[in-house]
């Protein structure tokens, strides 16, 4: 053949007749569109129907010719960098074959669509699996022009690697932490991954936002020692150089403290970091109660609005910011608002460090704590536990940790031993 052109016009007589149509495979990435794929060509085959399929060459994640899913399904396949270059393998060696499937459809570029199109009106089923989406949430071109054409389309859904929901979206992370929208595709010198991730839990970071990483600290309840392990946290981010900071918004009970309140979580902050306490704490109360009563007998109010201007000031600054909160999840700070409801409002920007105590009665407070989190959309990061009372029962010890990781589906972190030490778990 002179040219493909030509090539397509001198073999249409010998395809095969009738109807051909297209069919789209996609969803996320660990959604199963590789191993679906597979399936249908190989029932194909097993109806003695002659099939072939194409594959990306660039793609040589688990073999460098056949297709392959991340379940270990194979299939025999034939790698191409381009459209042109399956072209002409297809009309000088497949063109009899009845089934066509192409895999990561989305790494051929525009010109696949009308490839595809051609084949099916050659009387050919042709079968495309490929992402849906990028790892911003957008559509992957030519995907989009792809599900338009297609007779059939079917779209799978993963796991969400944060809260287990359904996942749709392809989590992109960059030394562990998502990408940037304008990120390249290759970084190079980073730690690439990826994890599908649900609606909620997907997210992007802007660099024209200026935002930091901004963590909520958590306690399963009051004394359960938020504080020490939050000093431990900003302690090991100091050692690699990052630009930390911490609030603490609300702290009640500056009576049991002296003078300069030493002893308390403000001034612990403060003298780490080498902050005025000032630039710590928003609200300090004078009784040791929950901050909506301990405001009322100071004859103060809690400005909800202030605290939300604090964080998003510094969270603009600091590369990362901690917030820690008064008491547990529930705690009021006024008569409609609540700690859970300051996390709600930062969801999409935020994710929240659990601390619980490790002794007798955890399980139950944790996996409450955890399960409202989750009905309220709020992403986990995962579970730091904190033997505050020195408990040497290994087997307590140990089987709070299994229980709640396994029950709950959330991380666990670090494990703070009875001997005060911060280990990874």
């Amino acid at each position: 053949m002179s040219n493909y052109i030509d090539g397509v016009r001198e073999l249409q007589f010998i395809v095969t007749e009738g109807m051909g149509w297209l069919e789209v495979v996609t969803g996320s990435m660990f959604s199963g569109k590789s191993e679906e794929l597979i399936k249908r060509l190989r029932r194909s085959k097993y109806a003695r129907q002659k099939v072939v399929a194409f594959k990306h060459a660039s793609d040589v994640r688990y073999d460098d010719a056949k297709l392959a899913s991340h379940s270990q399904s194979f299939i025999e396949g034939v790698p191409v960098d381009s459209v042109e270059e399956m072209k002409k393998i297809f009309f000088e060696r497949y063109s009899d074959a009845q089934v066509i499937g192409i895999d990561e459809v989305q790494f051929f570029g525009a010109e696949v669509v009308k490839f595809c199109e051609d084949l099916a009106d050659m009387g050919k089923r042709v079968i495309v699996a490929g992402l849906d989406k990028d790892f911003k949430g957008e559509p992957f071109k030519p995907m989009d022009e792809l599900l338009a054409r297609a007779e059939y389309v079917d779209k799978f859904q993963a796991i969400c690697a944060v809260c287990g929901n359904p996942a749709t979206v392809s989590q992109r992370l960059i030394d562990g932490e998502p990408a940037y929208y304008d990120d390249p595709i290759v970084l190079v010198g980073a730690t690439e991954a990826y994890e599908p991730r649900c609606r909620k839990c997907h997210r992007i970071k802007y660099r024209d936002e200026n935002i930091g990483n901004l963590y909520f600290i958590v306690g399963t309840g009051t004394e359960v020692g938020k504080t020490y392990v939050t000093l431990k946290l900003i302690e090991e981010d100091l050692k690699n150089n990052k630009n930390i900071m911490v609030l603490k918004p609300i702290e009640t009970g500056s009576e049991i403290f002296g003078k300069n309140l030493d002893g308390s979580d403000t001034k612990k902050y403060a003298d780490l970091l080498g902050k005025r306490m000032e630039e710590i704490n928003t609200y300090f109360f004078k009784n040791p109660m929950s901050p909506h009563i301990a405001a009322e007998l100071d004859g103060k109010q809690i400005f909800i609005n202030e605290i939300k201007n604090r964080i998003d000031k510094e969270i603009k600054i600091y590369e990362t910011l901690y917030v820690e909160g008064a008491g547990g999840l529930l705690v009021p700070y006024n008569n409609r608002y609540t700690y859970l409801d300051l996390l709600v409002d930062y969801r999409k920007k935020s994710e929240v460090i659990v601390v619980a105590n490790n002794s007798l009665g955890t399980i139950n407070h944790t996996l409450l704590t955890i399960e409202t989190l989750k009905r309220n959309d709020i992403m986990i990061k995962g579970i730091i536990f904190n033997n505050k009372d020195n408990n040497i029962d290994e087997v307590l010890l140990r089987d709070n940790i299994e229980t709640i990781e396994k029950l709950s589906g959330v991380k666990v972190l670090k494990n703070m031993g009875y001997n005060g030490g911060l280990g990874e778990f």
